[in-house]
């Protein structure tokens, strides 16, 4: 029986179809780029095993990644202004500096470092990005297994690193980056068996690594994952109250712990086997801060301080039992930067890195990913460990490379989500003019 034409338009219409978004497989779409980029950051990752041969890697397959794009890379050099004229103030911290050979060597290393860094966000997406820290990551940690390297004395495992510290960092990225692709269901599932592995094989290291610090960083950093999930399911209005309400909690709860502070610092100090100098940092910091009054704007020229033959370190050196004369900092990301690049450059490393942590908790906040939650929980680790650690910006550093990635991928959520700007009318226009 035919239906009539008034009749077949008061039939309900079908509804669309919902598709899933596909699952990734094991394999990365291996183009050029991303290629390039998995030798770049695989040399990095590996610089500690590899020595100069790693930084040749880094340096080769960025300077292939400039070469090829050139147009791409000045875009983003010209957004990340303020990066490059931090690094530009560490090149030109030689005209200064007690030992300008050392300052010229390192300031052009970090420049190269962070053109590349900025080069590499530019040419590959957020999920081919976390998929080689994955990969890269789980060679090191497996290298690190085999190698059987450790601490005389049962002092802590190091791996292909030199310090348990730097295991410590390394594997941390490891499991927080195994997280962050376990959690993503978008991610096929033999990606997530290598995530499972890859996070337990970095918890693993980073225990046998015996880094209380590190340890204590990680797990904050992991007590983020929840909240940050929380808010991911709000609509935005409930989200800022929620945001809110949770500042002014943790302000209450802030003054209510200076009550008994002195009593919940004894309890950490003893469990962790530390004295109230925090392993001498106290003691570092008093000559750091005296350094620093003496240069406050300049500084002593960028990494000009911790050299064979400056008095004073060579001072410190002996009185901490530093043999090797290499390694050492003043164990605070602020005051040890300051000691170097004074207190303008520090102002314009800060701004950077504090930028980064916003933008990237709120791309954590308003998308799911595997790269948003990596990069959020990257950033809160290392907003926790730069009181008592120094964890920007070095060059040839996957955590410096990291941090620039946050920033640049943060940043650039954020332009893509905005409204468009729409130019004024003419009436407009000669309005505000009136």
């Amino acid at each position: 029986m035919l239906t009539s034409a008034p009749a077949r338009a008061r039939a309900p219409a079908r509804r669309p179809v919902r598709r899933r978004a596909p699952r990734q497989g094991l394999t990365i779409r291996w183009t050029p780029d991303v290629v390039i980029a998995f030798v770049t950051i695989l040399g990095l990752t590996l610089l500690p095993l590899l020595g100069s041969k790693g930084a040749l890697m880094f340096l080769l397959g960025g300077m292939i990644l400039i070469v090829t794009g050139p147009d791409g890379v000045f875009r983003a050099v010209r957004r990340e202004w303020l990066l490059i004229a931090m690094a530009t103030w560490c090149l030109v911290s030689f005209a200064w500096s007690d030992y300008a050979g050392v300052s010229l060597r390192y300031g052009i290393q970090l420049m190269l470092t962070m053109v590349i860094a900025l080069a590499i966000c530019q040419r590959i997406t957020p999920q081919a990005l976390v998929k080689i820290v994955l990969l890269t990551h789980f060679i090191a940690g497996v290298l690190s297994l085999a190698s059987g390297n450790a601490r005389e004395n049962g002092m802590g495992y190091l791996g292909i690193y030199g310090s348990k510290n730097a295991l410590a960092f390394a594997m941390g990225l490891l499991f927080l980056v195994g997280l962050a692709v376990l959690l993503d269901r978008r991610m096929g599932w033999r990606w997530r068996l290598l995530a499972l592995v890859s996070a337990g094989l970095g918890a693993t290291l980073m225990v046998m690594g015996n880094s209380t610090g590190a340890l204590a960083a990680v797990a904050v950093s992991v007590a983020a994952v929840g909240p940050l999930m929380l808010l991911q399911r709000m609509q935005a209005p409930t989200r800022l109250v929620v945001i809110v309400l949770s500042i002014v909690l943790v302000a209450a709860g802030g003054v209510m712990i200076t009550t008994v502070i002195d009593q919940i610092a004894a309890q950490f100090l003893d469990a962790t086997g530390k004295d109230m100098t925090l392993t001498g940092r106290t003691e570092l910091w008093g000559y750091a801060v005296t350094e620093i009054m003496e240069r406050p704007l300049r500084g002593a020229g960028f990494q000009a301080f911790w050299v064979i033959g400056n008095p004073l370190a060579e001072q410190l050196w002996e009185i901490f039992g530093i043999e090797g004369r290499s390694g050492f900092n003043f164990h605070n990301t602020l005051i040890s930067n300051a000691v170097e690049i004074g207190l303008i450059g520090v102002a314009m490393q800060a701004v950077l890195f504090f930028s980064a942590v916003y933008f990237v908790l709120s791309w954590a906040v308003q998308a799911r990913s595997a790269a948003s939650l990596f990069l959020a929980v990257l950033m809160v680790r290392q907003l926790i460990l730069m009181w008592v650690e120094v964890v920007y910006f070095f060059q040839f550093d996957i955590g410096s490379v990291l941090v620039v990635a946050a920033l640049y991928y943060g940043r650039s959520f954020r332009l893509a989500t905005q409204p468009p700007k729409v130019a004024p009318s003419a009436r407009t226009r000669v309005l505000r003019l009136a």
